[in-house]
């Protein structure tokens, strides 16, 4: 009988040290949770990332004209490969400009930059001014795995239904629509289209591009739709202040956004 008390006894306390030990995970990991979102709370972006002017000299325009260049770039204050590579990028298109600059070519005045903090994915932007494609510049960087993502994983990530894009498309095409015709813009699901072909590595020659732009173009609205959706993936995007996708797309002089409300 004694013995059986005994191992009763030490069978609780066993027991009781089991509880505790769970419990006191459990107020542990509520702890450490609870640390994390604080301090997801108190990151901000202008702690991750400083708009910084890189460049602010004059120089002589090709027409001969005396001009002030302003050049800003995204930094990331982030001591990691992949952070670093992102901040590379933005240098070195700083830095092509500036050569061209010195070639005494005609270049931009002005290049701005901004960024962006959403659940962890920092997005930086870079506008050249530049007339033509490729003109803005986005990268998403994701701080916990250090690596630039792209637009389709974005896409996945916030589960984006490509709809939403073609509706917006839509209901700014409306609302150009019913301005006088005198401030009416060029815009349309075609500009979307022509993105896609610019920025897909199927299409290298200008011959092959100048081919499917036509193609596409002679398409039916629904079909130019259907092709958008399909290959939305190519259409560079990211995420504003609040958190919105906005894409970037060529336009009629140069790229422009659209954000999907």
């Amino acid at each position: 009988m004694k013995k059986f008390l005994k191992v009763f006894i030490t069978s609780i306390a066993a027991l009781s040290l089991l509880v505790s030990c769970e419990e006191s995970k459990k107020v542990d990991n509520k702890t450490m949770t609870e640390e994390k979102e604080a301090t997801e709370e108190k990151r901000d972006i202008n702690d991750l990332v400083t708009i910084k002017e890189i460049v602010n000299k004059e120089g002589i325009s090709p027409n001969g004209e005396k001009v002030r260049y302003v050049y800003e770039a995204p930094i990331i204050h982030i001591d990691k490969p992949g952070a670093k590579r992102v901040n590379e990028t933005f240098l070195n298109l700083i830095k092509d400009l500036e050569e061209r600059m010195d070639d005494g070519q005609l270049i931009p005045l002005s290049v701005s930059s901004k960024a962006y903090l959403n659940d962890g994915i920092i997005s930086v932007v870079m506008d050249t001014n530049k007339t033509g494609p490729e003109g803005i510049y986005a990268v998403n960087y994701e701080i916990d795995n250090d690596q630039e993502i792209s637009t389709k994983d974005l896409l996945e990530n916030y589960q984006f239904d490509p709809q939403r894009l073609i509706a917006e498309i839509n209901r700014q095409v409306e609302i150009n629509g019913s301005k006088p015709e005198t401030e009416q813009d060029f815009f349309g699901i075609d500009y979307f289209a022509d993105t896609i072909i610019t920025n897909s590595s199927d299409f290298p020659s200008q011959d092959e591009y100048l081919k499917k732009l036509d193609e596409i173009q002679k398409k039916t609205m629904e079909e130019k739709e259907r092709f958008v959706v399909e290959n939305i993936d190519k259409i560079k995007a990211y995420l504003n202040q609040d958190g919105k996708f906005v894409f970037i797309h060529r336009a009629a002089l140069s790229d422009e956004e659209l954000i999907v409300e």
